[in-house]
């Protein structure tokens, strides 16, 4: 059950006992490429004739030749320290649940884990305030009308486990958003006499009922089915819909329609629900372009304010939250991946080394062979067209094939001028990213549908529906890289309801497990090769 509707049953728990206040559907996994016809959106700000620049050790023809490179663009330059504090401890979510909820110790009890992770997660030391006892995904803070409250934060998907450490950074594949963001809000509210026998005054009652009729909108549009799947598409939809793209002021009512989305025959999709696994913030300092589809230009850290938008209500205090978001990506850009903890077989790996050159690098990079000497590793900044690489296309073709109005919406926007959308520059496709830390970021490809990598390296074995052993992050499969799984006999809508939301079913729109298959040559030793090496990055 999520926050909203924990909270409503201990509402109506206090009403019922007179106790005072407080003090304190299956779609058709081919899409786009499948059948759209492709229209220009955007012109191509890049060179025709730019291509890979040739890195010593690795051949000259692969995959890689047919990719475009993504050139760098200016960033801003901020104060990291400020940034992680400000991460940790600042008000750039805008608008929360009143902090007088948490604060009551019967309350907070029934709370915790309602924001789709575990219930009593690690807390960061150092963390300043009612910050200091927060599970690391909750952050505290005060509105800029004087409102304490609290509200989940950047770590919520870019917070995650290893080994049962918490990694600041760190891609979350255990999130539940099967309940949608704000884990189904009620339709109708909560009645101002219940919230008085919680303890909230005036001003928590109107950043509550903020809350929850925002809630309202993002539930049902970020529902995914599974546990583990993101739905950041889905929520920057949502919040297009109801904000005006000049003022940014809010209405409960939608601005337009949802986007449609077709199949090749041209028949509407229903159910289509686009998703992506959150990737690890230590690839930021390496890419020139953020998201799996190299769409986001210009400074990085426009996307990423636009995705804590959700109460950001006027122009004023987005330039507000802008100015935190400038140390915010500082920080970020001084995350790089944690060393893997468990044994290495050097000389396997060293075999690895070699098999990875002629067959990865000249679309993942080169690396240094002490993983903390970013200096000397090489990353080419591709961008591989979507027929090539093969891979879902859902993703590739938002903005493309798909809702192009909505990338000129953005881009007219506030967000917009700092980070620009170019998806289609200069053509639809993939980057392939940075494998640094790739052992701690199961399940894997852009939508989280390959459990291992030793399946990612052998498109055969794939499983069509699966799911993971268990979410206890000390169970890792060394020999395959990646969490435990098992196949699944049957579709997920045939499962047992209690199973369900823990099933990952490649049937389904956004979720295809195909392309990449560009380690099906290899042998099951020199895979095993492989993947030893990529422990050492």
């Amino acid at each position: 059950m999520g926050i909203i509707g924990r909270l409503a049953v201990v509402c109506l728990l206090f009403a019922l006992g007179g106790c005072g206040g407080s003090d304190g559907g299956t779609g058709s996994a081919s899409l786009p490429a499948t059948g759209f016809t492709p229209t220009p959106v955007h012109t191509s700000t890049l060179s025709p004739t730019t291509s890979p620049t040739p890195t010593l050790g690795v051949p000259a023809d692969g995959p890689w030749t047919a990719g475009a490179v993504l050139p760098a663009e200016p960033q801003f330059q901020g104060d990291p320290v400020r940034g992680r504090d400000i991460l940790l401890n600042g008000a750039y979510m805008s608008c929360g649940l009143p902090y007088k909820l948490w604060a009551n110790p019967l309350l907070r009890g029934y709370l915790d884990g309602g924001f789709g992770l575990p219930a009593h997660a690690p807390t960061i030391p150092g963390r300043t305030g009612h910050n200091a006892d927060m599970p690391y995904y909750l952050m505290a803070f005060t509105t800029r009308e004087g409102v304490e409250v609290f509200n989940a934060n950047c770590l919520t998907c870019h917070g995650g486990t290893f080994d049962g450490q918490l990694i600041i950074g760190l891609g979350n594949g255990a999130v539940d958003f099967t309940d949608g963001v704000g884990g189904g809000a009620p339709s109708t509210g909560i009645p101002d006499n219940v919230l008085d026998l919680v303890g909230l005054d005036a001003g928590e009652k109107r950043e509550f009922n903020k809350l929850l009729g925002r809630f309202r909108v993002a539930g049902p549009a970020t529902a995914m089915r599974t546990v583990g799947l993101n739905p950041a598409e889905q929520l920057a939809l949502a919040l297009m819909q109801h904000h005006d793209r000049d003022t940014l002021a809010w209405s409960d009512a939608e601005l337009f329609p949802w986007p449609v989305i077709k199949d090749a025959a041209g028949n509407v999709i229903q159910d289509a629900r686009v998703t992506s696994d959150p990737p690890p913030w230590w690839r930021v300092h390496k890419k020139n372009a953020l998201f799996y589809n190299g769409m986001a230009r210009g400074d990085h850290r426009g996307t990423m304010e636009y995705a804590t938008s959700v109460c950001v209500d006027d122009i004023d205090q987005a330039y507000q939250v802008d100015e935190w978001f400038k140390d915010i990506q500082a920080f970020i850009n001084t995350i790089h991946a944690p060393h893997y903890t468990r044994a290495i077989d050097r000389t396997l790996a060293a075999q690895g080394h070699a098999l990875f050159m002629q067959n990865c690098a000249g679309c993942h990079g080169t690396y240094a062979d002490d993983p903390d000497d970013d200096a000397h590793d090489t990353y080419p900044n591709l961008l591989i067209p979507i027929d090539l690489i093969g891979t879902d296309p859902a993703v590739a073709a938002a903005g493309v094939f798909y809702a192009p109005q909505l990338v000129d919406w953005y881009n007219s926007t506030f967000y917009g001028q700092v980070t620009p959308l170019r998806p289609a520059d200069p053509f639809p496709g993939y980057m392939p990213p940075p494998l640094d830390g790739i052992w701690a970021t199961a399940p894997y490809l852009h939508n989280g549908s390959v459990p291992t990598v030793d399946l990612v390296l052998n498109s055969h074995a794939r499983p069509a529906v699966w799911k993971r052993v268990d979410y206890d992050t000390t169970h890792f499969d060394e020999d395959a890289m990646g969490w435990p799984w098992v196949a699944v006999p049957y579709a997920q809508a045939d499962a047992p309801p209690n199973e369900q939301r823990f099933i990952y079913d490649t049937s389904y729109v956004s979720q295809s497990n195909s392309g990449h298959t560009f380690g099906d040559h290899l042998s099951d030793a020199e895979r095993r090769a492989v993947i030893e090496y990529l422990k050492t990055l």
